[in-house]
């Protein structure tokens, strides 16, 4: 039966929660801090340590990533030979508001991050992509709506995201772009919120995770130079973030109806960046030039990608339409290697790297034998990689090289859209590295400053706070995972949850009904 009391769900994409818990103490974050005294706060686990971009599509499918097939915006396909943007005509990932079938609930969505295709028809409003930091589609439900919101309030303020080298200017100019949007994001949700009584609103502020990319400290620029003062204002940046959604979650706690269930939560967190992925073909050079093979045939825009400076490339494609750099993806990428010669290669990755064999039968142009063949090449790279250790210290660099087999099931629908080999790290940072050595393989020197520039990458643990009629104050110490968070949520509003779901209610937010 329909509940009487509606939810609002607001994200805080990427926020750290050992960050919100030291600025919460701190009363830094007095919306956050007043929730957890009131509500029920609780730990979220997460696959963001293997695949870092699969967090979004999993809590809003409710399936893992071997059940939805998304764990990066740019994901390999294999019968394409080639990566693409990831799209809903070969990927089934359907998010659950589009399962409220009960034309009784009104459904207010905003900025989900990650979602594939258009926004479709649903019994309310839906907008995608407009303060997100991932952006693989935008646009609105209605389709007039974006349009609307725009001429009220301007067109969207965050801008594409500047990966690459970093500078001082890059970084204040980022702090003030992401306060700017963050403010018009949170208006803009005030507007669409207190239109009518909707049953679920649901919003993802983007910022926090930009923020922890690139404001999570300043060890991808030469801060040596810059005042006091300049100082200052950047080492606070990623405060200024977290306390500028702080603010807008307050303002928006304000506008709810007094009876609403409210839950503020983060599917992933931050923390320093490793840095290892940045390299990782790099040291898959070092492993071929030193080992018994030839590094494998670039073909030429692939190369060329490789050599042109990240600025001018931002300069290139900064004006260009979404439509034209998801081609571009296609084209720089149908070639990457020679196929005939190679063995193993690359994809795009985040947090972990990623490695994929060339199997006959599963890519057209194969040439690895599934069966012995495949699974010596799987432990000869294994072993290399674990070879490599940092040249100062001498501990190693890699903490775990997975093979699928250790992570998906055989029967698990994208089994075959994924890495055959994840490589996670070790608390050794590249950025504090001068360089890495294996016996075997020799050295690879680095200087510290990472290619993408990100001074953070994604953290494992997510986390919730709720409040609201029966929700008690407490911690919750159930083992919970962020597929769990919306079939929470169709528990609150007593609706009927698909099948299909993989998550289960939290019990600690649903012992009164």
């Amino acid at each position: 039966m329909k509940s009487s009391s509606p939810t609002i769900m607001i994200g805080l994409d990427g926020a750290e929660v050992t960050l919100v818990e030291k600025f919460c103490s701190e009363g830094k974050l007095p919306t956050l801090q007043s929730l957890r005294k009131d509500g029920c706060f609780g730990i979220l686990d997460t696959d963001a340590d293997i695949f870092a971009g699969g967090v979004w599509p999993t809590f809003y499918t409710s399936k893992k990533v071997p059940w939805h097939g998304i764990f990066h915006n740019k994901l390999w396909r294999h019968e394409n030979m080639r990566c693409e943007v990831a799209n809903e005509e070969w990927l089934s990932a359907q998010p659950f508001w589009e399962f409220f079938n009960d034309s009784n609930y009104r459904l207010a969505i905003i900025d989900v991050p990650m979602t594939l295709g258009k926004p479709k028809p649903i019994n309310g409003i839906h907008v995608c992509g407009w303060g997100t930091h991932d952006l693989i589609n935008k646009g609105s439900w209605p389709p007039d709506l974006w349009k609307t919101l725009e001429k009220k309030f301007a067109p969207p303020g965050i801008p594409p995201e500047f990966f690459g080298p970093q500078s001082s200017k890059t970084l204040k100019t980022l702090r003030e772009n992401l306060l700017k949007a963050t403010k018009q994001v949170i208006r803009m949700s005030e507007h669409i919120l207190t239109q009518e009584p909707w049953d679920l609103f649901l919003l993802i502020l983007g910022a926090t995770h930009r923020a922890g990319h690139y404001l999570w400290n300043l060890s991808q620029i030469d801060s040596s130079c810059l005042s006091s003062s300049e100082l200052k204002v950047l080492e606070g940046a990623l405060l200024d973030t977290y306390q500028a959604c702080d603010y807008g979650v307050g303002k928006l706690i304000e506008k709810a109806p007094h009876n609403a269930k409210i839950l503020v939560f983060s599917v992933h967190g931050m923390n320093r960046n490793s840095g290892w992925s940045d390299y990782c073909p790099n040291i898959l050079s070092v492993i071929q030039k030193k080992g018994q093979e030839a590094p494998a045939k670039s073909g030429f825009l692939y190369r060329l990608r490789q050599v042109l400076p990240w600025q001018l490339i931002r300069q290139i494609t900064r004006y260009m339409p979404k439509s034209a750099l998801d081609l571009l993806v296609s084209l720089w990428s149908s070639n990457m290697f020679d196929w005939h010669t190679t063995r193993y290669f690359p994809i795009p990755m985040d947090h972990a790297c990623y490695l994929r064999i060339n199997v006959k039968g599963r890519e057209p142009e194969g040439i690895v034998e599934y069966g012995p063949e495949y699974y010596q090449i799987c432990e000869e790279l294994k072993a290399a990689f674990l070879s490599f250790c940092d040249i100062d210290s001498g501990k190693p660099i890699v903490d775990k090289v997975y093979h699928i087999d250790d992570l998906v099931p055989l029967d698990a629908p994208y089994r075959n859209f994924l890495p055959d080999l994840v490589i996670t790290w070790t608390d050794i940072s590249a950025i504090q590295s001068k360089g890495i050595r294996s016996e075997k393989y020799g050295e690879f020197l680095i200087d510290g400053k990472l290619p993408s520039g990100r001074a953070g990458n994604h953290a494992n643990k997510g986390w919730f706070v709720a409040r609201g009629e029966g929700i008690s104050p407490e911690t919750s110490t159930d083992e919970n995972h962020i597929v769990d968070l919306v079939p929470t949520v169709f528990q609150w509003l007593g609706a009927q949850p698909p099948d299909h779901f993989q998550g289960k209610p939290i019990s600690s937010l649903c012992k009164s009904l």
